[in-house]
């Protein structure tokens, strides 16, 4: 805000810009919603397949024959990922 402020006005201070900012309604509103922290504590994985993400690709639309959904399979350690075909997306199937 100094900045641009310097580029219009001349003389405007930080104390002139911090009372501007503690009167404004909608910078109160601004600082009163909740704002999201980093992870504290990121996911470790110490060996291959200990944790590892699935997600379905929905191939409905053109059907290889019977295979309509692609399981994507990925490794969270090491990012292997497999790709397998599924003729459905029951709990069984993606097991």
């Amino acid at each position: 805000m100094e900045t641009e402020l310097k580029k219009k006005y001349c003389n405007v201070t930080r104390q002139v810009i911090n009372l501007f900012l503690a009167l404004c309604e909608q910078c109160q509103l601004k600082e009163k919603t909740l704002k999201w922290g980093l992870v504290v504590l990121p996911i470790l994985s110490q060996h291959m397949n200990s944790r590892c993400q699935v997600d379905l690709i929905d191939m409905q639309s053109e059907p290889d024959g019977y295979y309509r959904f692609i399981m994507n399979y990925q490794d969270h350690l090491t990012k292997f990922t497999i790709l397998h075909p599924l003729k459905s997306k029951t709990d069984e199937k993606v097991a």
